[in-house]
């Protein structure tokens, strides 16, 4: 809810703050007084256009603030504190300010932090609905004269079945050319991987199979110098080399021989002895291991010439699939590289076969979806109907007593250019004030004061479905007669009960129906025209409805008139 605005150096305000109330406030005032300038400084607050030429003559800087009391809707909570990241409580009064230097240079503020004028018309647009001669009014626009419709209609589920069935065939058309694009190299692609599969398979290297060829092509390779230098190590170990030369085995015989003599003559020196005899066991088995490894050691040209191809063959293809960069870490172990490798193409393969099947079947699928999406559509636009002449016969009805009872309200649904988020339908409010006239958009009505009657009786209509809070109407008496003046003050007093409701009025009728009462003034200080809204107690306020009347302020047969006229509010 507006709690205050604060103005500066604004047309012809030097300085002014208007405070507001709940419910119906009503701002009177002498023609020229400038009511309407309060207006226009809120709309500027909220991220209307501006420019320098609003700044009081010898000022540098305009600037107005509005602030507003708590609690808010989740919108406007999610904009400041989510979308913007703005530093706010929600539970804290929310203030906004916008400055307009001489130079034309505009700063607009949210809960005193720094932002561009967009982002404060966003939040202006939940805050605050203005009507009348300003520009800034939410229904002037068909997404929100259609989301107005589909609040007042209450088909909430079909409009959710519509979105999802909108949501399911965006993404299968999204997919059909995702499936389209890759379709255009499928066949040379599947072709390549088939290729790179099999010759991938063919090799099928084995986790550390490079090392073990490697260590094998170095025996076959040396065969017959290892072959030599084991039967050498057997030699010295169990037969000795040359005559005069003892083995090892003989050696350590005739050693263990020579302890269990000492032995014999001291049981401590038996621990030798058995050590001794350990290692001709040790020496025996290491002589008949090197003649084995001797007899192993057979040249085989054909093994080595297998070895050294299936080597190369591993090398190559590591070479060939390693990515830039990779060829070292690949060569320490490179046949795991390969692995990995082959089940990365194995897996992209298999996908192109799935998409492959998805492509002949996404027509199909994408069909069925655009059926859903039809009766979708279709079963939206009946309900839009019916709530279209629901709504427009609540409009109407409610023009009728504002003193526009020959004018027609119509709520156009025609076919839009195609399925859009939230339907298929194009909404558009119209209205023919004068009879003879054809119905023309709201938005090129040219008549201030019969467009804000029409805005408040189509706010009337939506009154328990709008959530904007507080409500401006300039002027919207413009025109009408005493009798309907109180009729247009029943209907806002109606709204009043749901919202906050800012009138700018000529008629005692609407302005006794307020609950604030606010009077603005023009004077003249120190040669310089000053304007400042006044906010009037009981006595004031009879002075001021008897004015409005007609009547003279200092008579007390206008009091008494204007008395009798707020015990009848």
């Amino acid at each position: 809810m507006l709690r205050r605005l604060h103005i500066e150096n604004f047309a012809i305000v030097e300085r002014a703050e208007l405070r507001l109330e709940d419910g119906l406030n009503a701002i009177t005032g002498e023609t020229g007084a400038g009511k309407s300038i309060l207006v226009g400084a809120l709309e500027l607050a909220l991220g209307g256009r501006g420019s320098s030429e609003v700044i009081r003559a010898g000022a540098a800087v305009a600037m107005i603030e509005a602030e507003f009391e708590p609690p808010f809707r989740s919108e406007v909570r999610d904009l400041v504190s989510e979308q913007l990241g703005l530093e706010w409580s929600e539970g804290d009064a929310l203030t906004i300010r916008r400055e307009i230097s001489a130079k034309g240079r505009s700063r607009c503020f949210i809960a005193g932090q720094l932002v561009n004028v967009g982002d404060l018309a966003s939040l202006g647009a939940l805050l605050v609905d203005l009507h009348g001669q300003h520009e800034h009014q939410s229904l002037f626009h068909l997404a929100a004269q259609r989301a107005s419709l589909d609040a007042s209609g209450g088909y909430e589920t079909l409009l959710g079945a519509y979105r999802t069935a909108h949501a399911e065939f965006g993404r299968l058309d999204r997919r059909r050319e995702e499936l389209a694009e890759a379709a255009r190299d499928f066949e040379s692609r599947l072709d390549y991987l088939n290729y790179q599969i099999a010759e991938l398979e063919e090799i099928d290297p084995k986790a550390g199979e490079l090392s073990e060829l490697e260590a094998e092509e170095a025996r076959l390779a040396n065969a017959e110098a290892l072959a030599e230098a084991a039967a050498r190590a057997h030699a010295l170990l169990y037969e000795g080399v040359g005559e005069d030369s003892a083995s090892v085995l003989s050696a350590l015989g005739e050693a263990r021989r020579a302890l269990e003599r000492i032995a014999a003559m001291d049981a401590d020196a038996a621990g030798m002895t058995e050590k001794c005899a350990e290692l001709e066991a040790l020496a025996e088995d290491l002589a008949f291991a090197a003649r084995d490894y001797g007899d192993r050691c057979e040249a085989n040209p054909a093994r080595l010439e297998e070895i050294i191809a299936r080597t190369e063959a591993i090398r190559r293809l590591a070479r060939k699939h390693a990515a830039p960069g990779d060829l070292e870490a690949l060569g320490e172990e490179p046949e795991e590289g390969l692995r990995r490798t082959l089940t990365e193409l194995t897996a992209e393969r298999e996908r192109m076969e799935r998409d492959d099947t998805e492509r002949r079947e996404i027509d199909a699928n994408l069909a069925e979806a655009q059926a859903e999406l039809t009766k979708a559509a279709a079963t939206l636009t009946t309900a839009r109907q019916g709530a279209a002449e629901k709504l427009a016969r609540a409009v109407r009805k409610t023009l009728a007593r504002v003193a526009m009872e020959k004018a027609k309200f119509e709520i156009a649904i025609e076919p839009a250019a195609g399925f859009g988020a939230d339907g298929a339908d194009r909404v558009e409010f119209r209205l023919a004030a004068n009879p003879g006239e054809g119905t023309k958009p709201l938005r090129e009505v040219a008549s201030g004061g019969e467009l804000s009657r029409t805005m408040l009786a189509i706010k009337a209509a939506l009154a328990r479905r709008d959530a904007i809070p507080t409500l401006v109407f300039d002027e919207i008496d413009a025109g009408i007669s005493g009798e309907t003046s109180a009729r247009v003050g029943e209907v806002m007093a109606k709204l009043a009960q749901s919202h906050q409701i800012v009138t700018i009025t000529h008629h005692a009728a609407i302005a006794a129906r307020a609950g604030h009462h606010i009077s603005v003034r023009k004077e003249t200080r120190r040669g310089r025209t000053q304007m400042t809204p006044v906010a009037l107690d009981a006595d004031a306020r009879l002075e001021e409805l008897s004015v409005l009347m007609g009547g003279d302020s200092a008579g007390q047969a206008g009091r008494d008139l204007a008395r009798q006229l707020l015990e009848m509010a």
